[in-house]
């Protein structure tokens, strides 16, 4: 295997795995490792003379973060604010006796490896593959679908595997699969529902059984931005596409199916309906989330005001739960700025493969649409998982401009045999 050969699986494998961020090795997620021995290995390229190319979005992105960074190394901000901040601590942490860590260059590094370096190396690699786009795509759905189907093994009790992994498994019968919360995995199932629909579009049992699977992730998760996200993801591919309105009468069909042998498997689920489905609901814990959600949105906006132009730093990068908060809190104008030029950049970019028979960029587009809609009320928005969308999106743009100079040498190729032939037959006519 050559080492674009082995860059190539190295990504394949990241993907896979990139959304189960429960599960560490030495306290490190499986996907960052690989991540990082394909950096590794993409830095002989650029040792070797090769200048990556990199979308205009992306370097304002990673100017800001690191701008961001570098600020608060030198200056960071006083102590005695930060000490006297509201933070939430999950329950979980204090029961496992963690300590709240939060270093502001660890997140930014982590940032950047995520909304810098990821693109990038889909970026080569889809040079020299350019079918590697689809298959990382694939194998992204594929590892979301994995922990959707552990969230639900586990819920019926045929397997225990979360709540080895995270402590809030004991408490509720929420369930999060592979990922480190709930949240993460109705967020990652509304991600992925579009790419579902696409794979319908090719094969409709496996695709249906994987949006089936999907949707069951996203309703045990009882994630109410990731089951309002998946609907709205769902809507919008369908709409969009055209193609995917016949797949709905098998979709139903199979949804009731799904539902009732759910229920006959564990007949009680009915009682816990509430735990599952939260919009609105009155119940304790909900209230008292909501009433936490609202003391860290009032901490990001006095986090803002203390320093509004860049911020208090990347320590609270996830902390408002409202993504655009966090980064005017974390960040300032600086960082919210250029991140929404970042994301501005790849929806553009996503925009212009609408036409392109494969509707992969048009699911990809939607799924970074959801993803902003549900930023709106979480407060994902530096884990890596979510900017395969982004990476996969970059290499559709990379190979579309390779497209274009192709045909531009094309072109000009033709037109100077042209003039050539012109002025052969002029000087013949002379």
């Amino acid at each position: 295997m050559t080492i674009r050969g082995a860059i190539a699986a190295l990504l394949v494998a990241a993907a896979f795995v990139s959304s189960w961020n429960a599960v560490t090795i030495a306290g490190i997620q499986p996907g960052d490792m690989l991540l990082g021995i394909a950096l590794f290995l993409s830095i002989l390229y650029l040792a070797n003379g090769e200048i990556p190319w990199v979308p205009v979005w992306a370097r304002i992105g990673t100017v800001c973060i690191l701008t961001v960074t570098v600020t608060h190394l030198i200056a960071p901000t006083s102590a005695a604010y930060m000490s006297q901040r509201f933070v939430y601590v999950p329950w979980t942490m204090i029961a496992s006796g963690q300590e709240v860590v939060d270093n502001g260059a660890i997140r930014g590094a982590k940032w950047l490896l995520a909304a810098l370096m990821l693109p990038i190396l889909v970026i080569e690699t889809a040079r020299y593959r350019p079918a590697l786009v689809p298959r990382i795509a694939n194998a992204w759905l594929a590892g979301v679908s994995v922990s959707s189907l552990i969230a639900v093994t586990d819920l019926l009790g045929f397997t225990s595997i979360n709540i080895t992994l995270i402590l809030l498994g004991a408490a509720t019968e929420r369930q999060a699969g592979l990922t480190s919360h709930p949240n993460h995995l109705g967020l990652a199932a509304a991600l992925a529902a579009p790419l579902a629909i696409r794979l319908a579009m090719r094969s409709r049992i496996k695709g249906v059984a994987v949006l089936l699977l999907l949707a069951l992730g996203a309703v045990v998760s009882g994630s109410r931005a990731g089951q309002a996200g998946f609907v709205l993801a769902v809507a919008l591919t369908i709409a969009w596409t055209g193609r995917a309105w016949r797949l709905l009468p098998g979709i139903a069909f199979a949804a009731g199916l799904s539902l009732a042998a759910l229920v006959w498997v564990r007949p009680n689920l009915v009682e816990s309906t509430s735990d599952f489905f939260r919009i609105g609901s009155t119940d304790r814990m909900v209230v008292q989330a909501n009433e936490e959600r609202s003391s860290l949105a009032q901490q990001g906006v006095a986090d803002f005001i203390e320093r509004p132009v860049d911020g208090i730093g990347l320590e609270a990068i996830a902390q408002a739960h409202n993504i655009y908060l966090q980064l005017l809190a974390s960040g300032g104008l600086i960082l919210l700025a250029g991140m929404l030029l970042y994301f501005g950049g790849v929806l553009r970019a996503a925009y212009a493969e609408r036409n392109d028979p494969d509707p992969l960029g048009v699911c990809l587009l939607i799924a970074v649409v959801v993803w902003m809609a549900a930023g709106a009320f979480g407060n994902q928005i530096t884990d890596r998982y979510l900017y395969f969308p982004v990476a996969l999106i970059a290499g559709l743009q990379a190979l579309r401009a390779r497209e274009r100079r192709e045909a531009r040498r094309v072109a000009a190729i033709s037109g100077l045999k042209l003039a050539r032939a012109y002025s052969a037959d002029a000087c013949t006519t002379a």
